[in-house]
């Protein structure tokens, strides 16, 4: 079970970010592999029951898979008999497309669950959340070598988009930027952890910061090495939208990271010290990294094509509020409602939120947002029990809203590197924080 979750996390931003439908497929057949395992484990240990903080918003998650294949049902159940139905008079205009995600979206809801009880004891979610930041680290290096020597390859195949920006493994440059804000926010909570720990140890003044050094030096010298090597490639991806959703979740963390309960006085002028360290640091790499991104920073946004196919898909969430079009089913969808001003193809909608509200419908849209929005509430309660856990914790918070301020303008987690390795950072940081809860309460 571990070997399949970390070769799922270590394996799935190698093929374009798996986004294509033979490597998507390939990871759902791993995820039940890794589902049968976690039955198994669980009767073997007689595993406890789901707690409520991890049952409520999975329930709301499984509603959502079941609408899906209601969606398909109702198509399948009308069509079967009637030829040539048209698509208005049947819930989904592709059953085909919508039985293959909901199945997919219900491979993500498992994959949580496995990592959420996998991670039985703090090390192993700790463990969890340091190798994803170590993993990312080595992607944002390849794709730095790649970048410096040409940047005409991904891979072993020519490269055909994004030719100026750093992709890495992955073909758009807006869901690398995802993916290594991920891995940037889980080495600094590893930095935080390692550093609170030295700190739990009783040191005090020059004695730990001496130590703390010379620790670094020769333990930890990958820690500020791969945090420079995948900040610069966030800058180098000239990504708007991850940079700036980047740097909310970096923010987040340093604010909510330091352990300031434990502490008799002077917390918030450390925290604020960290914010501004963060700042001139930030301003340090853009000046070295972001030449590109500061002339598309500056670029009228509003010329970009999204903004003009957005009111054309609220048209089409208007036609169909309630039961949407079929998960799945946004590319011939939108085709049908598209205005002649909109000139670029949009397979996907550029906005999660968007593309979720046309193909499901709102009410279920609202209840899949719900069931993603639900753990920040149970995290942010478990703060205050951390300790030196705390940045993990936070961790949990900084990254599911740096994705979901992303998913408002771009579809990064609709590619499986992005959106499995999110899950797995978001189970582990539950994990550690029901643990946590339970036992400072105990």
């Amino acid at each position: 079970m571990r070997f399949l979750i970390y070769m799922l996390l270590a394996l799935s931003a190698l093929p374009f970010a798996s986004a294509r439908p033979t490597w998507q497929w390939t990871w759902v057949i791993v995820v039940g592999l890794i589902a049968c395992g976690c039955i198994v484990r669980s009767y073997r240990n007689q595993t406890p029951s789901w707690p409520l903080a991890i049952s409520l918003p999975a329930s709301l998650a499984m509603l959502f898979v079941v609408w899906g294949f209601i969606q398909a049902y109702f198509y399948t159940a009308a069509g079967a008999s009637i030829a040539g139905l048209a698509s208005t008079e049947s819930i989904s205009v592709n059953p085909a497309l919508t039985v293959s995600n909901t199945i997919y979206f219900l491979s993500h809801l498992v994959f949580f669950l496995c990592v959420f009880s996998f991670c039985s004891r703090r090390d192993k979610a700790v463990n969890i959340l340091k190798n994803i930041g170590i993993i990312i680290a080595i992607y944002a290096a390849y794709g730095f070598i790649i970048y410096v020597s040409g940047n005409d390859t991904i891979l072993w195949f020519k490269k055909w988009a994004n030719l100026n920006s750093l992709t890495s493994t992955f073909v758009n440059r807006n869901s690398f930027a995802s993916y290594a804000a991920i891995g940037l926010q889980c080495l600094i909570a590893y930095a935080f952890f390692w550093a609170q720990d030295e700190l739990a140890e009783g040191r005090t003044g020059r004695e730990l910061y001496r130590h703390i050094l010379e620790t670094m030096m020769v333990k930890a010298w990958w820690l500020p090495l791969a945090i420079f090597l995948t900040a610069s490639a966030l800058l180098l991806t000239s990504s708007r939208a991850g940079f700036s959703a980047a740097v909310a979740g970096v923010f987040i963390l340093l604010l909510l990271s330091p352990n300031r309960y434990k502490q008799e006085g002077g917390g918030t002028l450390k925290a604020g010290l960290i914010v501004i360290g963060f700042i001139v640091l930030s301003g340090s790499i853009f000046t070295l990294s972001g030449e590109i991104l500061d002339q598309r920073l500056q670029a009228d946004a509003t010329l970009d094509m999204r903004f003009k196919a957005y009111p054309y898909m609220i048209n089409a969430i208007m036609d169909s509020p309630l039961t949407g079009f079929g998960l799945g089913t946004f590319d011939e969808v939108f085709q049908a409602y598209r205005g002649p001003d909109v000139i670029v193809y949009f397979d996907r909608a550029h906005s999660d939120y968007l593309e979720i509200a046309l193909t499901a419908g709102i009410p279920a849209a609202i209840i899949l947002v719900l069931a993603c929005i639900m753990p920040i509430f149970t995290l942010s309660g478990a703060l205050k029990y951390g300790a030196q856990h705390r940045s993990f914790i936070a961790l949990g918070i900084s990254v599911t809203i740096q994705l979901g301020l992303h998913a408002l303008v771009d579809f990064s987690l609709q590619m499986p590197a992005v959106s499995y390795t999110w899950l797995a950072v978001l189970a582990a940081s539950m994990a550690i924080a029901i643990r946590c809860k339970r036992a400072a309460q105990s």
